[in-house]
């Protein structure tokens, strides 16, 4: 931490870290490191793999943009995983991929128009089997 706020520099947007190590167990004091973040008009995004199985995690409380896990750490299936994100920032994002169910408009004079997050993520075929 003596060190942190020499390494937010202006060429620096988004800092991303891990909320506990899962090599030394680590906890991270995020709800220090968030606001000297946002402070230097970064975005924040933590890892919470090895934090959500032994912490209680209150995204809202610890008020960083993003907070992603994957599923199997709270003994769900492989493959799947949790991104948390501030609706606003994720209706201003655009998607990676197109297509399916995520276009609200097309047009070729106006451009392509997309539907809220999370849906504008959920390119391709739509769940048409269940």
């Amino acid at each position: 931490m003596a060190q942190f706020e020499s390494l937010l520099t202006p060429q620096t947007r988004l800092l991303a870290l891990t909320h506990v190590s899962n090599v030394l167990g680590t906890r991270n004091p995020i709800e220090t490191i968030v606001p000297q973040a946002k402070a230097a008009g970064l975005y924040v995004l933590v890892d919470g793999a090895q934090a959500v199985m032994h912490h209680k995690v209150d995204v809202q409380a610890l008020d960083c943009d993003f907070y992603v896990f994957s599923g199997h750490k709270l003994y769900g299936p492989t493959g799947i995983g949790i991104l948390y994100g501030k609706a606003a920032l994720l209706d201003e994002m655009p998607p990676w991929e197109g297509g399916g169910s995520m276009i609200k408009h097309v047009s070729l004079t106006e451009g392509t128009t997309y539907v809220k997050a999370p849906w504008r993520f959920e390119a391709g075929s739509p769940n048409t089997g269940a």
